[in-house]
């Protein structure tokens, strides 16, 4: 009984979603070349269960205390709930993304929130992890400012007794963000982010990022425009051991507008690449966290579900956090829908994306070109049906970088996907 009362009190608030889902992809790059041994085939696809329950405890009128779990992504021809070993590789996959507390001081006027948390910088073309973070806040009418610092998760060098962990190989982030209106219609998000990184002996990696959002609402147009810039230096990573300087920046532009059932969705991103060199004293490749407003399938993060197999990361190198493309990328995207019934919205996605330094793609120029037809069911406001089709029309720049046999071939990658969304 004090259990259920527990979960039952007006101060603890329960969200749940269980997301069922199909895929299917006629193979996994743009070359159609057979491998010599291919007992399993071309394509690629599966059966898989996500259930993401986030827990809210009010423990009083200015503290709170939340906890998000995911389980999944769970392949049903893969995990095995049927089995004891927790070492098996089999087993369930169980993630706890989110565990902070957050308070609030002086009729909102301060705060602070402590734990592993989702953080973003003004843009999240930055930052946008899952990590741990501490941050103290102050608010003022028409705007708020923190103090953050927090660290991304690495394992070189961490153990699991505290005896054999410290500060000296950590990748830590801080800064400052703020908040605040320039007007009636228009809204600015800034920060200064810091990144220092040493977890790597005799290759110390910091960087100094300025970056902004300003949004407007101008009647049914929502428009926003994002910048980051990042300058600093990694240091041991040249060739003879030498240091680059860092210099590298990402531009987005968003732009959303509705006209009765219509809703249109506009969207640019470019992010820098490096020079001709690899290995001199200069780098210009974004670090990039992998986020971004673009609403294509395959050519950005999947908004049905996050595969982690999109052409934007798999076309960069990762690395401590990171991707990085020294081949630059820009993406321009188009998605439009419209409400035919209350219930249904259909709408179409259409992509295009290419390199910025085609001298990194082996002289060419085209990612791809990508278009979409998703449609979305809603029985009730628990109960979300969707469903997708589309193709992807590669360049010779997007066989260049993705492909791992034959680099020049341009094969279209055709997919499948579908959706079932239970929540409240």
């Amino acid at each position: 009984k004090l259990l259920g009362s527990c979960f039952l009190s007006p101060r603890t608030t329960v969200k749940l979603g269980l997301q069922n889902l199909v895929l299917f992809r006629n193979d996994s790059d743009f070359d159609a070349t057979l491998p010599l041994y291919r007992e399993n085939g071309k394509s690629v696809g599966g059966l898989a269960t996500v259930l993401r329950p986030d827990v809210t405890w009010h423990i009083a009128s200015n503290l709170r205390v939340f906890y998000q779990a995911e389980i999944g992504l769970n392949y049903w021809g893969k995990q095995n709930p049927d089995q004891e070993s927790y070492s098996a590789p089999d087993t369930f996959v169980f993630k706890h993304r989110e565990l902070w507390g957050e308070g609030s001081f002086a009729d909102g006027g301060f705060g602070f929130k402590l734990g592993y948390a989702r953080f973003r910088d003004a843009t999240g073309l930055f930052l946008d992890h899952w990590i741990g973070v501490a941050e103290a806040r102050t608010a003022w009418s028409g705007g708020e400012a923190s103090l953050f610092f927090g660290q991304v998760p690495d394992q070189v060098y961490e153990g699991i007794d505290l005896a054999e962990n410290n500060f000296s190989r950590d990748i830590d982030v801080f800064g400052l963000r703020a908040s605040f209106a320039l007007g009636e219609k228009v809204k600015a998000h800034a920060g200064l982010q810091n990144l220092y990184d040493r977890h790597v002996v005799g290759q110390t990696r910091w960087a100094v990022v300025p970056s902004v959002r300003l949004e407007a609402q101008l009647g049914g147009l929502l428009a926003s425009l994002d910048g980051a810039l990042q300058a600093g230096e990694l240091q041991g990573v040249a060739l003879g051991g030498g240091d680059q300087d860092l210099f590298a920046w990402a531009v987005q532009a968003h732009l959303e507008y509705e006209l009765s059932r219509l809703r249109l969705q506009l969207n640019a991103l470019a992010l820098s690449g490096d020079d001709d060199f690899d290995g001199n004293d200069r780098h210009g490749a974004f670090l990039y966290s992998g986020k971004n407003r673009s609403a294509t399938l395959m050519l950005t993060e999947d908004e049905l579900r996050d595969w982690y197999d999109n052409f934007d990361e798999r076309m960069s190198a990762y690395r401590d956090g990171f991707f990085q493309n020294r081949a630059g990328l820009f993406v321009a995207d188009l998605k439009a829908s419209f409400e035919v019934t209350e219930s249904l919205r259909p709408a179409l996605v259409v992509g295009y994306g290419r390199v910025l330094n085609p001298n990194n793609a082996l002289g060419e120029s085209t990612v791809g070109l990508e278009a979409d037809l998703v449609l979305e069911y809603r029985f009730s406001e628990h109960l979300v049906a969707q469903g997708a089709i589309g193709g992807f029309f590669p360049g010779k720049a997007g066989g260049a970088l993705v492909n791992r046999i034959d680099l020049g071939r341009t094969d279209p990658m055709f997919l499948a996907e579908g959706s079932v969304l239970l929540h409240y």
